[in-house]
């Protein structure tokens, strides 16, 4: 009988990742998410952002949609990009982020 090798521990474990709406300063988006994926390739973040979307509607013209893996990590970052404001604590449930998506 072979011997019983051991599971990788690299192996990736299941992610559970949340949605958080952050605000920028006023008319300053595309110039914070510019300073953001500066951010993240510098420092290798991918595994905390998990992706980056922009809301439909102009009323959220200051907002940006996060896809975090871990809030606590992912907001000392944010705070040290430019043009950052704030980040909600609570994370949005999938029918708020499917809305200001424009995703019926």
């Amino acid at each position: 009988m072979p011997p019983i090798e051991p599971l990788e521990s690299s192996s990736p474990q299941p992610m559970s990742s949340n949605w958080y709406l952050l605000t920028v300063r006023s008319k300053k988006r595309e110039v914070f998410l510019k300073y953001l994926k500066f951010a993240i390739d510098q420092n290798k973040l991918e595994e905390f952002f998990l992706d980056i979307k922009i809301p439909q509607d102009s009323v959220y013209e200051d907002m940006v949609l996060l896809n975090l893996s871990n809030f606590k990590t992912a907001s000392t970052y944010l705070k040290k990009v430019e043009c950052f404001q704030n980040i909600e604590r609570k994370p949005l449930q999938s029918t708020q982020v499917n809305r200001m998506l424009g995703i019926l």
